[in-house]
């Protein structure tokens, strides 16, 4: 069994105490590789390299074009492994083969967007008074600590630590213990760039312990993460106690609003993408679907018939279109939520249980006649699980979407722009689809009202969040 190693001041580094943590795959349930198990020890060397890194101002004094070049390099890098890397985090996450290729690529584009933005990172003069000349300067943080999940592992290193980079900061990457394995290889691209050592440190242990006690380092300046309500108020706790500032994002229950008048064909196509790709984990999931009365009974039927042609597999199987979610635990869990559901007077049109056969496999499952205040209609589930809510008239559709303590993702689907517009400017939430779930990439914002966070990531936005202004006055009298 190959054991895969930290990454830390360029070097390759295990554990201490000599403990690693074993990954499966979850399409079967094998072990297929284990990682060295960063301790204090480890994390307390990747924060001195990241600290060493950013005092040495290494980045911080590089001509920024120079820096644009070297986050293309890292772009081209990655590509280079993305195949090698996609295959990898194809066996530890479950996902499609493509999908995992995609992660790679996706990372190698938020460094290319970025080196384009770097030399753009503009002060401003601000007019006190003849005699004073006053400006600000835009100024990084220090060491930032970015903790990221699983369901996204690469996706979500590339759109916290291009936006670290480009504004010259130096990270520390806590991997998922569940997925830990493909960002060795981009750890590989990271040396094949020839990235200055200690600018970019990856580390994977255990979140109640190795998550935690970075957080909470008394030299770690900035912290990233991505994750549960739970464990981000944790994080934002110790943020507090520190008085740092803190990007997160923490999921969402998002609903997505049928019209009469909508296309059922392109609700179909955001239902296979928004809730049962990658297995329904994903943060902005359409795990709800508030439906006019007219046209629900249709649009179920037309669900179920979908769920029926879904081909259930690997990820690294061709064709698959219902990958297995990450693990046991996580599918007894989905499970849960399902059988509560249907116990709750919910009914299952299709699916609620497991399938029948190695690996964490969950039914595609279409919950109908749902009422919004049962549970799950009200807490994420991160599993293939739609919801299906009936309204009346717009004013109770709207209602129902917004009654949720979450806000990071939302829909409308119509024909109709101006009600889609309007409808738009009604949900509380910090990304609307129209007619097609997931309409965004590296260039729009980001991030949640309410409890899925606060601050944004990706687009111009996201590098206000890594960001901090020094304003400087000078007297000319």
């Amino acid at each position: 069994m190959q054991l895969y190693k930290n990454f830390i001041d360029g070097k390759w580094i295990e554990s201490e105490k000599k403990e690693t943590i074993k990954v499966d795959d979850p399409a079967t349930g094998k072990i297929i590789g284990e990682i060295a198990s960063a301790k204090k020890t480890e994390v307390d060397l990747a924060v001195q390299a990241a600290k060493k890194s950013f005092q040495s101002r290494v980045l911080v004094d590089m001509p920024l074009m120079v820096r644009a070049k070297l986050m293309r390099r890292i772009a081209d890098e990655t590509r280079k492994v993305a195949k090698e890397g996609g295959e990898l985090l194809c066996y530890e996450n479950g996902k499609t083969l493509g999908a995992a290729v995609k992660e790679f690529n996706d990372v190698a584009d938020m460094f290319d967007y970025y080196a384009g933005l770097t030399d753009k990172l503009e002060g401003k003069t601000i007019p006190v008074s003849k005699n004073v000349f006053d400006y600000t300067v835009l100024e990084p943080f220090g060491v930032s600590a970015h903790v990221v999940p699983w369901n996204y592992p690469l996706a979500m290193i590339g759109r916290s630590l291009s936006c670290s980079f480009a504004t010259g900061n130096s990270t520390i990457i806590k991997t998922a213990e569940l997925t830990p394995l493909s960002a060795t290889i981009f750890a590989k691209a990271l040396i094949n760039a020839e990235v200055p050592n200690g600018l970019i440190n990856i580390i994977c242990g255990y979140g109640n312990e190795t998550g935690s006690y970075l957080v909470s380092h008394e030299d770690v300046n900035h912290v990233v993460f991505t994750g549960s309500v739970a464990t981000g108020k944790k994080i934002l706790h110790a943020c507090a106690d520190k008085a740092i500032p803190a990007v997160v994002e923490l999921g969402g229950k998002s609903a997505g609003i049928v019209y009469p008048d909508a296309d059922l064909n392109d609700v179909l196509d955001s239902a296979r993408s928004g809730i049962f790709g990658v297995a329904g984990q994903i943060c902005t999931a359409m795990s709800r679907l508030v439906v006019h009365k007219s046209i629900k009974d249709e649009l179920v039927d037309k669900l179920v018939d979908l769920s029926k042609s879904l081909k259930i597999g690997p990820g690294i199987d061709k064709d698959t279109d219902l990958t297995p979610v990450i693990s046991e635990n996580q599918l007894q869990k989905v499970e849960g939520y399902a059988r509560s559901g249907i116990q709750e007077g919910a009914e299952a049109a299709h699916g609620g249980k497991r399938v029948d056969r190695e690996g964490y496999f969950m039914e595609p499952t279409v919950l109908n006649n749902v009422k919004q205040d049962m549970t799950v209609a009200r807490e994420e589930i991160f599993g293939p699980v739609l919801s299906v809510l009936e309204y009346n008239d717009e004013e109770e559709a709207i209602k129902i979407a917004n009654d949720t303590d979450y806000g990071l993702g939302s829909g409308v689907f119509t024909k109709d722009l101006k009600k889609a517009s309007w409808t738009a400017s009604k949900l509380e939430a910090g990304q609307v689809y129209v007619n097609k779930w997931f309409t965004g990439n590296h260039a729009t914002p980001f991030g949640g009202y309410k409890q899925s966070g606060y601050s944004r990531e990706k687009g111009v936005d996201g590098l206000k969040s890594y960001l901090q202004v020094k304003n400087v006055g000078i007297s000319l009298s």
